[in-house]
């Protein structure tokens, strides 16, 4: 990978982990505070906004990440580029409002979404987070567009604090009402800065609006498909089929998994624009290099986070949230071991969106959410949420298959499946290696053994199985020399060892 598109895809990882980490430290103190039927109410509330708010995007978000670096390319200036953006996020406020009326519509005259268990004040919080969260949204995506990832991560930095504040003195105070008030809270920032980009004129910057139109449309169903279907609606039929507290261990267990998921989920925030301008200076294409690049890079870090969560996932829970949250450690497991077709389905997602392949990704998405709701269906009321985990890794590992008939043999090189096996059997090593360990020790002590375990059986398998090529192992030493004395030549000795370098000189020397 380039410098320019690592460091971007390091800063929005680093925003993007931001979050996660103070999501997660509010789910340990919810959970905690509250018991698991309460962060069922929250998490299944929290559930509502993100996936409203992908639905009301109504596909703006791909065409801010695809056509903003065009339009710089092309030499437009930040105010014709602020005006495009106040452009799409009209409809997209629209949308949001007549979302917001339907969801009140659903929860107050009907029974569908959450029976007799919660009261009117958490309905109307729910669609005050779902309404805030969804016009806060779009700001992430023109910031990233914009490739303005320092103003994004300060953005993120304040959300966080607000979101930790107020939801854990929220909690303490007022119980669920007070924690979901936190979370609105947390969205404010991004919601401010969204109302700001009307302070100039909307401008269409050049682009029809059928041409808008057609592939907002198309963007649109796709998003909607995978928010209602894809976009964890475990969590529905886990409330329907089992009940509020089962939400609440799958919660748990979501929140554990996207400690090893989201890390390289937030690191493909920033490919669309880097595809998207590549292939606009390249004349309409992306070299088979790039994309092979990525993947490589990804499997790195991918599977072994993957695979090592997944081995360790018992002890962690008890440690973290407590005996009485054991049973989400069978959760986690599965959920950690099928993330990779999660973070690679991304990565040829955003591929096929930078070169307007998108029908793909909709009819993967079609498959997928007629799997999910069918394997759902006839899985939770048996298998609760070990169930819905191994459901949810079968329909992105199928899913991940139909994509990639749609990159076409020109963008991928012949040898790249046979790195990815190889990095793939290292890191279930790594697995095997942590899992006896952390078992049998337990606590927090046998979870930090079993990872110190895991690490070096993933780096000896490596250098065994000759995973890494040359060419990856010069990229990542140019980046490990940035880092202090010290750190830096232990850091590249330890990569000498995975990968023999074709250097001049010894790495660390």
């Amino acid at each position: 990978m380039s410098k320019g598109i690592m460091s971007n895809s390091i800063m929005n990882a680093a925003a993007g982990m931001l979050l996660l980490v103070t999501g997660f430290a509010c789910s340990i103190l919810v959970a905690r505070l509250l018991g698991p039927e309460a962060n069922g109410t929250i998490a299944f509330a929290l559930w509502i906004g993100a996936t409203g708010s992908l639905v009301a995007e109504l596909g703006t978000g791909v065409l801010l990440l695809r056509l903003l670096p065009q339009l710089k390319a092309r030499g437009v200036d930040d105010a014709g580029r602020r005006g495009f953006a106040a452009y799409l996020a009209l409809p997209v406020i629209a949308s949001t409002l007549i979302l917001v009326a339907l969801y009140f519509g659903v929860s107050l005259k009907t029974e569908l979404l959450y029976g007799t268990d919660v009261t009117t004040g958490i309905i109307v919080l729910t669609a005050a987070l779902l309404f805030i969260q969804s016009v806060g949204s779009f700001s992430k995506n023109f910031l990233i567009g914009e490739q303005r990832l320092g103003t994004f991560f300060r953005i993120t930095a304040l959300s966080s604090l607000l979101q930790f504040v107020f939801v854990v003195a929220g909690a303490l105070g007022y119980g669920i009402a007070g924690a979901l008030v936190g979370y609105i809270a947390g969205q404010c920032v991004q919601f401010v800065y969204t109302l700001g980009l009307f302070g100039v004129r909307r401008d269409n910057a050049g682009y029809r609006r059928r041409y808008l139109l057609g592939n907002s449309a198309v963007l649109f169903f796709e998003f909607a498909v995978s928010a209602v279907f894809l976009n964890r609606p475990e969590l529905f039929f886990l409330q329907h089929f089992q009940s509020l507290g089962e939400v609440g261990y799958y919660a748990v267990a979501l929140s554990l998994a996207n400690l090893a998921l989201q890390l390289p989920v937030q690191l493909t925030g920033s490919l669309l624009p880097f595809y998207a301008e590549r292939r606009e200076a390249s004349g309409g294409s992306v070299h088979a290099s790039i994309f092979d690049g990525v993947v490589r890079s990804f499997a790195y870090i991918t599977f072994p986070l993957c695979f090592g969560l997944a081995a360790i996932a018992h002890p962690l829970v008890t440690a973290v949230y407590g005996a009485p949250f054991a049973e989400a450690g069978l959760i986690v497991a599965i959920l950690a071991a099928g993330s990779p077709a999660y973070v690679f389905g991304q990565l040829v997602t955003q591929y096929l969106y930078s070169m307007d392949r998108v029908k793909i990704r909709l009819v993967a998405s079609g498959v997928g959410a007629a799997l999910m709701v069918v394997g759902l269906f006839f899985v939770v009321p048996v298998a609760g949420g070990a169930g819905a985990a191994a459901v949810r890794g079968v329909v992105f590992a199928i899913m991940v298959g139909l994509l990639l008939t749609g990159v076409g043999r020109g963008a991928m090189s012949a040898g790249l499946s046979v790195i990815v096996l190889k990095v793939g059997i290292a890191a279930a090593g790594c697995g095997l290696a942590a899992w006896p360990i952390a078992e049998k020790i337990g606590g927090f002590t046998g979870v930090v053994i079993g990872i110190l375990a895991g690490a070096v059986a993933y780096g000896v398998l490596l250098r065994l199985l000759r995973a890494v090529p040359a060419e990856d192992g010069a990229v990542i030493d140019k980046m490990l020399e940035r880092l202090p004395m010290k750190p830096g030549r232990i850091a590249r000795r330890l990569l000498a060892f995975v990968v023999p370098l074709p250097l001049s000189q010894p790495a660390g020397e």
